[in-house]
Formats: C-alpha cells, structure tokens, sequence
C-alpha cells in the first residue's frame, strides 16, 4: 500500500500498486478534475509529483503529447491517469490551481 499526499488539498490516501492516482483520488472521493474519464486525451487530472516519482510508473510517450499538446510542460506535469503506483513508499503531488 502506498500513501498519496495531495498537499494543497491536505488529504492523505492510501492506494493500491497498479491503482493510477486518479482512480486513487475518486476511490478515496477527492474530487479530481477529469475530463476526458482518465483516457490521456484532455490533461484536466494533470498533477505536479513534489515527491515520490519513483514509486510511480515512468512517464509514456503518449503522455507527453498530450500534456504539450495542451501547452503544460511534460518536464513539470504528469497526468494522474498515467502515473501508476508501482511502489509502497509515500508520494507527494499538488493539484494545480
């Protein structure tokens, strides 16, 4: 089990490995924008990770198109439809405002 941190909402959840943060906040009911239904096509879930990447899944081609397609920086963002738990350790992210 991993500890998700949303910092600037100041709620800590737990979730799952294979669990993508997205599925991980509407589990835990955090409402988490989410256009496109965390199919990768809007960028609306797009979160900054402050701590804890590595325990997440690397960041996909296909991810980056999108969040460049929609003007955010792949190097600063990652949509939480994409970022996988892959570990047990805590991940810290902000929702942007």
């Amino acid at each position: 089990m991993a500890t998700v941190r949303i910092e600037n909402l100041g709620v800590t959840l737990e979730g799952e490995p294979g669990w993508n943060l997205l599925e991980c906040s509407l589990l835990r009911e955090v409402d988490h924008p989410h256009d496109c239904g965390g199919n990768c096509a809007c960028s609306t879930c797009k979160v900054v990770v402050v701590a804890g990447g590595g325990n997440l899944s690397p960041q996909a081609e296909d991810e980056r198109d999108t969040l460049d397609a929609y003007g955010w920086d792949p190097g600063a963002y990652r949509l939480a439809c994409q970022c996988v738990i892959q570990g047990e350790g805590e991940i810290v992210i902000r929702l942007p405002e």
